[in-house]
Formats: C-alpha cells, structure tokens, sequence
C-alpha cells in the first residue's frame, strides 16, 4: 500500500510539473507589429473590424491589442486597443 501512495503522489508531482511548464494559449496571432497592422490584416481577410479603445485614445499605429473577438457569423472582428 506504501508503494501506491508513493506512485500516486509521485505522478501528481509529474502532472503538476508539465501543466505547469505548458505555454499559455493565446486568442490572436502574436508577433511584431502594432494595432494598425492588425486591424489591416483582418481588414484584408474580409472582416468588418470594430475597434474599442480602452484608457488613453491614441492613434492605431501606437496602440498594442488587449483583445480580439470574433464573430463568424457576420464575419465582424470586435478588436480592444490600449
């Protein structure tokens, strides 16, 4: 009974370890570029973007992307800009 519990805990730790080491997954394409480059790129896939500034308003080609929502049934892209 001592070798079951030990084997339990011992793969829990294992488990443990490689959910902890699993990169996160991310909702938009990452990568060097700024906010107006985004919204171009979806543009020219045939979306109809939303964009939603969230603080400070300054122009698309300064802002990062907090988020990105699609909706595929109307083919919109609600995008939120800092």
């Amino acid at each position: 009974m001592k070798k079951f519990g030990f084997a339990t805990i011992v793969a829990g730790g294992l488990a443990a370890g490689f959910l902890g080491l699993a990169a996160p997954a991310q909702a938009a394409p990452a990568g060097p570029g700024n906010a107006a480059d985004t919204i171009s790129s979806l543009d020219d896939r045939g979306y109809s973007v939303r964009v939603n500034h969230q603080g400070m308003v300054k122009p698309l080609d300064q802002s990062s992307i907090v988020a990105v929502r699609y909706d595929n049934d109307d083919r919109v892209v609600y995008v939120t800009v800092r």
